[in-house]
């Protein structure tokens, strides 16, 4: 990698899934949904796989657009970690 680019915070839903169960196989009333993101800007067909949020599971859609929901500037390390989830936006 010789340079960066700077992206856009927004996407749309490549693929996902509706989880009724934790990484730690615990039952869960309100389904976890991890999705596969496609960046605004990046080459098509590509994505990150991030969660997720403020989204009633059944409108969940492939081709949905998302916004990052971030952590606050003060609490970021520069990881994907700091991107809380993926929020629809209309």
């Amino acid at each position: 990698m010789d340079g960066t680019v700077k992206l856009s915070d927004t996407g749309t839903v490549n693929t996902f899934s509706l989880c009724y169960v934790t990484w730690d196989v615990q039952r869960i009333q309100d389904p976890e949904i991890p999705a596969v993101i496609e960046i605004d800007g990046t080459s098509p067909g590509h994505g990150i796989l991030h969660k997720l949020g403020e989204a009633v599971p059944q409108t969940v859609h492939i081709g949905m657009r998302v916004q990052a929901v971030w952590k606050p500037a003060e609490q970021r390390s520069g990881a994907i970690t700091d991107i809380l989830y993926f929020k629809p936006i209309e």
